[in-house]
């Protein structure tokens, strides 16, 4: 029987696949629910900057009919910083009492003035690592790509140095140059990177003229993508990597270790059956692919095709895309 067992961002991982941020992560029993059908670990639903920010925003507006000296320290007070919701560390904490896989925070963050406070309370609830969701639409036509990815590691480099937990970066595909900036995160202390981040995707109402947002399932046909950012990565970034979006079964997730990721992320496979049997049927697919192989454990056959040579141009990328195009008739 083959060794599932592995490490992601220096966790112990009984396997290889964790749930990501999503309405299954949301409550302490959908987790004990999740880790009973096999997961490994968790990331819980986001909380978002502007979370805090509205729920500090309710809270100026209440006090400021008051008058009292009391009121107003708390009105000259750095609030958002010290009291984000509430709610959601009472489920870390909830969480991590009542499983024993680990429990990694998710925030959604545009600056860094909220967040380092903040990752001190998610590191005091309990989670075992924080994972930094950095999108945000750069709308100030002044700024260049390099001044937006900058404050992003800026970002990532000023709660890391907050915290004593790891911290990894969930990454968009829309980096100007998306090597540089994963490394450069690494560089600056990023415990691990997670390929990509998949967004809302808004769509026009035709009657009513106006925007609304609809779920976005990953498939297996986007799968490609981050196996082939995995594999280039993996010999070029001294941190874990992990893949998110399109691991709908086994053979997936396998594809995954063999470019070298650490883990795989799993979600829409689970909201689109409605169930999480899924999630046994994954890992019991890799487990069976091992034994057929002779792998006894993970590490006897991750990253065997990772890309090991960028400077000739024909590795992992080049030689790919050349073989594919020209057998296309």
């Amino acid at each position: 029987m083959a060794n599932l067992e592995t490490t992601y961002l220096g966790l112990k991982l009984k396997n290889p696949l964790i749930i990501s941020s999503s309405p299954l992560t949301f409550t302490p029993e959908s987790v004990a629910e999740l880790e009973q059908a096999g997961a490994a670990a968790v990331v819980v639903k986001s909380i978002f900057e502007e979370q805090i920010r509205a729920d500090i925003g309710n809270m100026y507006d209440v006090l400021e009919g008051d008058t009292s000296g009391f009121a107003m320290e708390y009105l000259c007070a750095d609030l958002p910083a010290r009291l984000g919701p509430e709610k959601y560390l009472k489920n870390i904490k909830a969480m991590r009492e009542r499983v024993s896989i680990p429990v990694i925070s998710s925030v959604n963050c545009a600056t860094s003035t909220v967040w380092v406070d903040y990752a001190r309370k998610i590191e005091d609830a309990g989670a075992d690592a924080i994972e930094l969701n950095l999108y945000h639409m750069p709308t100030d036509i002044k700024k260049s790509s390099n001044e937006v990815e900058d404050a992003h590691v800026k970002i990532m480099q000023a709660v890391n140095d907050a915290v004593a937990l790891p911290v990894t970066v969930k990454l968009s595909r829309h980096y100007t140059a998306l090597f540089h900036f994963a490394r450069h995160l690494a560089q600056a202390g990023a415990s691990g990177v997670v390929l990509f981040n998949r967004f809302l995707h808004a769509d026009i109402n035709l009657d009513d003229e106006s925007v609304f947002y609809k779920p976005n399932y990953s498939t297996p046909s986007v799968f490609p993508s981050q196996l082939r950012w995995a594999a280039v990565l993996r010999d070029w970034v001294k941190c874990d990597i992990a893949i998110s979006g399109g691991i709908h079964s086994g053979d997936e997730l396998t594809k995954a270790l063999l470019v070298g990721a650490n883990a795989g992320y799993c979600c829409s496979v689970l909201l689109k059956n409605h169930s999480l049997t899924p999630i046994q049927q994954i890992l019991d697919r890799l487990s069976q692919w091992m034994d057929s192989k002779g792998y006894p454990d993970i590490a006897s056959f991750r990253g065997k095709l990772r890309e090991t040579d960028l400077h000739d141009g024909h590795g992992f990328e080049r030689a790919q895309y050349i073989k594919a195009a020209t057998e296309i008739v």
